[in-house]
C-alpha cells in the first residue's frame, strides 16, 4: 500500500509540474504588466470609472501588446541595434549579472532564430567516440563538399554545445523534426512518445538480409 501510494504521487507530481510552472511565469508576467501599467491607465477619468480593476489590466494587456511591436521594430533598424548593442556591452561588464545575462539571451536567440534556417535537419553522428550515436542538427551544407557541419547540443541545456565537421556518408538522418529533437535533448530522452523512439532507433537497427530460400 505504501509503495503503491509513493509511485502514484510521485506520478502526481511529475505530471503537475509543468502546468504549475507554466502558470506560475504567465502569472508573474501578467502581474508585472499589470503592476507597470494599470497606475496609467486608472489616471484616465474614464477608465478608472466605467471599468473595475480587472478590466485595466486587460486592457494594459491588450496595449502591452503594439508596444512590442514597436520594440520588435526598433530593434531591427540600425539606432536600434546601436541602443541594444550598448546595453549588452554594459550587462557584459557587470561580474555577477553578465552570465545571466548571456544565458538568457543565448536561450532566446534559439527560441527567437528561424529555424528553417538555423538548424535544417536532424541526424546522428558519432561522438564522442566510434559506436556511441548523438543527435545534432545540420546547420550548413554545401552540395560541393563532402563536410557537413553541424551542432551538437549539450543536455539539458541545448544552447550550449559542440561545432562538428563530419563527412556526409557518416551522418544518419533521422525522422524527427527539429523541435521534437530539441525536447529530446532537454529532457535527457526521457520524455519520448513510441513513434519518436522508433524513428531514433531505426538508423540504429542492422539492415535487414533476405530470408533464405528454402530447398525444393
Amino acid at each position: 500500500m505504501l509503495g503503491f501510494l509513493r509511485r502514484n504521487l510521485l506520478t502526481g507530481i511529475l505530471a503537475i509540474t509543468p502546468v504549475m510552472l507554466t502558470m506560475w511565469v504567465l502569472w508573474k508576467i501578467y502581474g508585472l504588466i499589470a503592476g507597470f501599467l494599470r497606475p496609467f491607465l486608472s489616471r484616465i477619468p474614464y477608465f478608472s470609472d466605467h471599468y473595475p480593476e480587472f478590466a485595466l489590466t486587460l486592457l494594459g494587456l491588450a496595449a502591452f501588446v503594439p508596444l512590442l511591436v514597436l520594440l520588435g521594430m526598433f530593434t531591427r533598424n540600425l539606432v536600434g541595434m546601436a541602443f541594444f548593442g550598448l546595453v549588452d556591452r554594459v550587462f557584459d561588464r557587470i561580474p555577477l549579472v553578465k552570465g545571466l545575462f548571456a544565458t538568457f539571451k543565448q536561450i532566446a536567440g534559439v527560441i527567437g532564430k528561424d529555424k528553417g534556417q538555423s538548424f535544417k535537419k536532424v541526424v546522428m553522428v558519432d561522438f564522442p567516440r566510434p559506436g556511441c550515436k548523438a543527435l545534432a542538427f545540420v546547420t550548413r551544407d554545401e552540395p560541393d563538399s563532402e563536410l557537413v557541419a553541424v551542432f551538437l547540443p549539450t543536455t539539458p541545456n541545448p544552447t550550449s554545445g559542440f561545432l562538428l565537421l563530419v563527412q556526409r556518408a557518416e551522418m544518419q538522418p533521422v525522422g524527427l523534426s527539429v523541435e521534437e529533437a530539441i525536447k529530446l535533448v532537454v529532457s535527457g530522452g526521457a520524455i519520448m512518445t513510441a513513434a519518436q523512439a522508433a524513428a531514433l532507433w531505426a538508423p540504429l537497427a542492422p539492415a535487414s538480409t533476405a530470408p533464405a530460400e528454402s530447398a525444393p
